[in-house]
């Protein structure tokens, strides 16, 4: 099922390119889980780590865990898609394992 940019031509009349930066667009999910590459499991981290970029860019503090572990931490797409509107965690650190569905219930240590 994978194709290539190249492999729609024949079937468009107009269209367009945009470049963006893989990290924030692209987790590739092509293995079986426990694989370490391009699996159920780098997709969820890489989903993780963007969410927390975007509470970090808002000025939030993301609270790691003590073990090490990385934080169960996700913001819906409902509240913010791209990182935008998130301007109410600046100044706050926002417990690291949450689902944050809408602004009212975030969980903040």
């Amino acid at each position: 099922l994978e194709r290539f940019v190249f492999d729609v031509f024949p079937f468009v009349h107009k269209m367009a390119i945009l470049e963006v930066d893989r990290k924030d667009q692209f987790s590739p999910l092509k293995n079986a889980p426990g694989a370490g590459v391009d699996c159920p499991e780098t997709s969820r981290s890489d989903l993780i780590a963007q969410c927390i970029r975007f509470a970090e860019a808002a000025g939030a503090t993301v609270q790691r865990a003590a073990d090490g572990q990385e934080p169960s931490f996700e913001i819906s797409a409902l509240v913010s898609y791209a990182g935008e509107g998130l301007e109410s965690l600046s100044g706050k650190t926002l417990a690291g394992d949450q689902l944050i569905t809408d602004l009212d219930s975030i969980v903040v240590v």
